[in-house]
């Protein structure tokens, strides 16, 4: 019987099952639709992407380490204030899955949560800067709005479309992100169709900046 070993998707440990998989069949193991995404492996500051080549084999080695890009429609919205509610259970559940993940993630306030992000995917790959959301009370019924990033990566702009439309300054939709802070209105448009978890929605995180 061949031994297991462990690789990790969007940072979560799964044991798997065979020395070579296609880069679909490791994003089943993953429990992700290879219809609404696909799979880069992480090598270091090197990236290999599968995107269009699901059926493509990978030779696994113990560690190896991949994130899933989510390639569904990403809608823009023009606004989307704040939570005002007092409870931090949503951001704490969604901080505490973000730490299981390998984030280091830190709790603020008002439901907010910020971390160090490295982009892996896109234009920006090796940009590092940090990244934080407004996590809904009820979290995971309902998913943060879109990120907040300390980069000003394009000027505001209310409506258009993805990557350059829907970007606001943080403060008008933060209580704890400042001036230099920008805000993407990007609503996940299909959170109730999987698992409704912080790993998920940070694929939809990384399909945002593949698409940049």
């Amino acid at each position: 019987m061949q031994k297991q070993f462990t690789i990790y998707i969007d940072g979560e440990a799964f044991e798997a099952p065979e020395k070579t998989m296609t880069a679909n069949e490791i994003l089943s193991l993953g429990g992700l639709s290879a219809d609404e995404h696909y799979l880069v492996e992480i090598k270091g500051k090197h990236q290999d992407s599968f995107e269009g080549k699901g059926g493509e084999e990978i030779h696994l080695h113990e560690g190896s380490k991949f994130i899933s890009v989510f390639i569904g429609p990403t809608p823009v919205a023009d606004s989307q204030p704040a939570d005002a509610g007092t409870k931090l259970t949503g951001a704490r559940l969604f901080a505490a899955q973000l730490r299981q993940a390998g984030y280091d993630v830190t709790e603020l306030p008002d439901h907010h949560v910020r971390f160090p992000y490295t982009v892996n995917v896109g234009k920006y790959a090796g940009l590092a800067l940090e990244m934080g959301f407004v996590v809904p009370e009820d979290f995971p019924m309902t998913p943060p709005h879109g990120p907040h990033v300390n980069k000003r990566l394009h000027p505001n702009k209310s409506g258009g479309n993805h990557p350059g439309g829907g970007i606001h300054s943080s403060p008008g939709h933060s209580k704890h992100f400042g001036p230099d802070w920008q805000h993407w209105s990007r609503p996940h448009p299909k959170w109730t169709d999987g698992p409704r978890s912080a790993v998920r929605y940070m694929a939809f995180i990384h399909g945002l900046w593949a698409s940049q």
